[in-house]
């Protein structure tokens, strides 16, 4: 097959490019995007987030992420879970982060439609490949999720 690489090639090519997905969950849903038409993957759900600058935390990277693609004002926790995803443009590591919303405002901008999905929502919708097993692992932990952000700021 023309241009045909096994993952292996692809991974023996370059290390996988770190992207920071962004976990929010409230009330027991987690937040999910779905990507805007004209995008790579146009259709597919995802969470927010995107590749970390260099010399970036994924913390930081999610932080910035969120508020230049939804306008939410966030704050980052610890990584709960990781994946590496080969496809046809390379290969990617996901690092999801745990994140609380300080901000009640989302804003769609790279984005067509947003969801409050629950642990079975995540798996009937059509996600992008790189989020499947971290839909899994996050899917399992969404209840403890919230235990595992830091604590809230008290406002004086």
């Amino acid at each position: 097959m023309p241009g045909w690489r096994s993952p292996e090639a692809m991974l023996r090519s370059g290390p996988p490019v770190p992207v920071a997905a962004a976990i929010i969950v409230e009330a027991g849903r987690v937040l999910v995007t779905r990507r805007g038409p004209g995008r790579g993957m146009a259709g597919l759900w995802e969470f927010p987030g995107g590749k970390l600058e260099p010399g970036e935390t994924p913390q930081a990277s999610i932080v910035r992420e969120l508020a230049e693609e939804l306008a939410i004002e966030a704050e980052a926790g610890e990584v709960l879970a990781e994946s590496v995803h080969v496809g046809a443009g390379g290969a990617i590591r996901l690092i999801a982060v745990a994140v609380r919303r300080l901000s009640d405002r989302l804003v769609l901008s790279e984005h067509d439609a947003y969801l409050w999905a629950t642990a079975d929502d995540l798996h009937a919708l059509p996600l992008a490949p790189a989020d499947v097993p971290v839909a899994a692992a996050i899917g399992a932990m969404i209840d403890a999720c919230a235990a595992r952000l830091p604590p809230a700021k008290s406002a004086l």
